[in-house]
């Protein structure tokens, strides 16, 4: 047993100590060893660069392998499919003009908080923000809501059951507003 611990600690101590000469080097290792792209683009810099790329490209794998399973169990059709194209075609101005509007305001904000007003810059985000997103929902509705009409007694019932399981009921509006922001996403 005494050996087991002492063999046990052992291999912490290593592990951790190789885990801290290697942040002291300012490098990086991925589990086999090999070089990640940011502990490159670290040593390549000189300094640590903060990029995204990595980490939105899991996100949007992530989210396009949950696209294919709603799909899939849903059972969307092609059809189904080329009317929520047409409809993120439409929404695709609506919805740029809103983030455009919202980056000015939290812009706006964050320049009120760093300067110290805290309360300024929640109050600010409570008065533009939110009707903001109200009437870029009032908007998004009447062109998603046929989109959420046109779904299968099955796919409804599937739905439903799904937000049943969760202690929630099923809004055609606000299914319609979720499909909305859905759309409008960038790809």
């Amino acid at each position: 047993m005494k050996k087991q611990l002492v063999l046990a600690l052992a291999a912490l101590i290593f592990a951790g100590s190789t885990a801290l000469a290697a942040l002291q080097e300012g490098r990086r290792e991925a589990p086999g060893g090999e070089r990640t792209e940011q502990g490159a683009r670290r040593d390549r810099d000189g300094a640590r660069q903060r990029k995204h790329g990595r980490r939105h490209q899991g996100r949007r794998e992530r989210r396009e392998g949950l696209r294919e399973r709603v799909r899939e169990r849903l059972g969307i059709t092609e059809e189904q499919r080329a009317q929520g194209r047409v409809v993120a075609k439409e929404l695709a101005p609506i919805a740029e003009e809103a983030r455009t509007k919202a980056r000015e305001i939290l812009e706006r904000a964050r320049d009120l908080r760093d300067a110290g007003d805290r309360e300024g810059a929640k109050e600010l985000l409570r008065a533009e923000l939110r009707p903001l997103l109200e009437t870029t929902r009032e908007r998004m509705v009447p062109l998603t809501r046929p989109l959420v009409d046109a779904l299968t007694p099955e796919q409804r019932g599937k739905i439903e059951g799904f937000l049943e399981r969760r202690g929630r009921s099923f809004d055609p509006d606000r299914g319609a507003a979720r499909l909305g922001w859905r759309l409008s996403r960038r790809r």
